[in-house]
């Protein structure tokens, strides 16, 4: 007889194979090989260049652990990591979902529950602000080079939206930094959808707040590391396409790859961005002058066929992310209370 908290393993179990199984079954594997018998070996250069920047953001998240980051080596906290930025990146939660999962394969080392989601809270809020450095450093630079390329309107839109990112990264670094905490008060009314909103939010920014009060020094160091995670990931879009004939600058390359992580994050719930991911390719691409159809599907399944790798590569850290027997690793609980 299926228990309740079978039935809830089992919806738990679903909600993440279904979605993979999905963006699996649309990626055409007869193209997929066509275009990387054509790039050869040279596929896994794209894959190390992943790699390197998939390790730099388990580095930045390790140091958000602080003095219990000995509990776990930084191999075994890679595979969590991967693990759980697949189900973030193809699960309707989106990171939510992604991040909570973490949480749950961190408890079987011994990690204190505080420290564990408040390393998981403060690593994401230094990748999004680095992430916000570094967007608008691109901007910037496209600002600065094509201001006499692009029409008027696109000129002060651009302004706007560097205006507006500042402003947002500076809110976020004054919040950080201002010595009033925020106010615990627990909302009366719990069964308020609003309410318990509201309370999730307070906790997790007076956990961010703390964190970076306590251990600044911790704090610069896994913002500095998830700057260099977005730099060496952005190099994907530019090693492709300098396989492909095409000659960019770097910064270009910083420039296309930011572009399609905004326009992923608008169709974030949609499981593996299918289809926005492939327009935001698109757009980037004719942002910098290169419109050809052939060669915007050619990057669009390189790297898709990135990211098939990297599911397989979550899947065998799942299996092998526990210290003894993976099978038992929602023992500690259900990844969704």
């Amino acid at each position: 007889m299926l228990t309740k908290k079978k039935v809830w393993r089992f919806i738990i179990l679903a909600c993440i194979i279904v979605p993979i199984a999905v963006f699996i079954t649309k990626v055409d594997f007869v193209v997929v090989f066509q275009e990387l018998q054509k790039i050869g070996p040279r596929f896994l250069v794209i894959l190390l260049i992943t790699f390197i920047a998939y390790l730099l953001g388990t580095v930045g998240w390790w140091v958000c652990l602080g003095k219990e980051r000995r509990c776990v080596s930084l191999l075994q906290l890679f595979g969590i990591r991967q693990v759980g930025e697949t189900v973030g990146l193809y699960n309707p939660s989106s990171i939510v979902g992604g991040d909570v999962l973490k949480n749950e394969l961190l408890k079987p080392y011994r990690i204190t529950g505080s420290v564990a989601s408040e390393s998981i809270v403060v690593s994401r809020v230094t990748a999004v602000l680095s992430q916000l450095l570094l967007l608008i450093i691109s901007l910037l630079w496209l600002s600065l080079t094509a201001s006499n390329v692009l029409p008027l309107l696109w000129r002060y839109g651009l302004f706007v939206l560097i205006a507006l990112l500042l402003a947002i990264k500076g809110v976020f670094f004054y919040f950080l930094y201002q010595q009033r905490g925020i106010g615990r008060t627990v909302p009366q009314n719990m069964s308020n959808l609003w309410w318990r909103m509201r309370k999730t939010v307070r906790d997790l920014a007076l956990q961010a707040q703390c964190f970076c009060r306590d251990n600044n020094t911790l704090f610069w160091w896994s913002y500095f590391l998830f700057f260099l995670h977005w730099l060496v990931g952005s190099m994907e879009f530019y090693v492709i396409l300098y396989f492909l004939g095409y000659d960019i600058l770097w910064i270009q390359g910083v420039l296309l790859d930011m572009g399609v992580i905004l326009i992923k994050s608008v169709g974030a719930f949609i499981p593996g961005q299918l289809g926005i991911e492939e327009l935001g390719n698109k757009v980037v691409l004719a942002s910098i002058g290169i419109q050809g159809v052939a060669v915007w599907v050619t990057v669009s399944i390189l790297r898709r066929a990135r990211q098939v790798c990297w599911i397989l590569i979550g899947i065998v850290c799942y299996i092998f992310i526990r210290k003894s027997d993976t099978t038992n690793v929602l023992k500690y609980g259900s990844p969704v209370r």
